[in-house]
């Protein structure tokens, strides 16, 4: 989206147009069938990037145990009862049959925003235990994951004309990128990749490593612990809980990683560190 702008830089005109990368909610619902009775709830809404919506929700919905690492839906639409205001906004998942979801951790989600992928939460617990038993991490070469941070940049279409938004890509160990997705928010952005990955049938990831463009938070671990992700290599810091969650699920996990080299937090014997 092009937005006026004035400017104090020199070389640069005072007023002009800047594109700006465009901020929306998205509110996500699941619907299935319970004793023959349709059901329908909202399980979240976040702040984020209108594309790749569908997306979005499926990696969502897996990242918090309401859809297996291996399960598709039944259908991912809009809304089309004609209540929201903007139906382009809502995404429905459509479990399939037989699927019922656990009510009572649907309870704890609350009004996520571009920066926080667990807001309103209460019982960590709750995404701890969704975390499944990593295998043991193949060994991969340092160097080359150091170079993946660089790599992500040079592939980031929207970053490169808004300079707002976050980016998370996948790679095979030691080969090149096979996916990217950009949001104004990190953990949709991953969301968005783990969605793909899963309509591709790629999931779960244990064969493939995942690069971000910002810190790495406790919830990006998560997600990525529970789509199966060898690896996480992040451009900035990881948070304590962050470095406890992929040493409990066996991930690899880097920080502050780029040409000068990077820090390994959690299984650093497959780095042969």
């Amino acid at each position: 989206m092009k937005l006026s702008v004035k400017r104090t830089r020199p070389g640069r005109s005072a007023r002009g147009l800047d594109e700006i990368a465009v901020e929306e909610p998205l509110e996500i619902r699941i619907r299935w069938i319970d004793a023959g009775e349709e059901r329908e709830e909202r399980v979240g809404t976040t702040m984020r990037t209108p594309g790749d919506d569908f997306e979005l929700a499926r990696g969502f919905l897996i990242a918090e145990g309401i859809l297996g690492v291996d399960e598709s839906p039944a259908g991912v639409s809009h809304c089309t009862d004609g209540k929201a205001e903007e139906p382009l906004n809502v995404v429905t998942v459509t479990l399939r049959e037989g699927s019922i979801p656990d009510l009572e951790d649907l309870q704890t989600f609350g009004h996520g925003t571009s920066a926080c992928g667990i807001c309103g939460r209460t019982r960590l617990e709750d995404v701890l235990r969704k975390i499944p038993k990593g295998k043991s991490a193949e060994e991969i070469d340092p160097q080359w994951l150091a170079t993946l941070p660089g790599k992500l940049r040079d592939s980031q279409k929207l970053f490169e004309s808004t300079g707002g938004v976050h980016a998370a890509g996948a790679w095979p160990a030691g080969g090149e990128l096979i996916l990217l997705r950009e949001d104004v928010g990190r953990h949709n952005a991953l969301d968005k990749l783990v969605g793909s990955l899963s309509q591709r049938g790629d999931l779960p990831a244990d064969n493939l490593v995942c690069t971000v463009s910002g810190r790495a938070s406790f919830e990006l671990v998560q997600k990525a612990a529970v789509a199966g992700f060898q690896a996480l290599i992040a451009v900035g810091a990881p948070s304590s809980l962050a470095v406890e969650t992929a040493r409990e699920a066996g991930m690899i996990l880097c920080g502050f990683a780029g040409e000068s080299g990077l820090n390994c937090y959690s299984g650093s014997t497959a780095l042969r560190l």
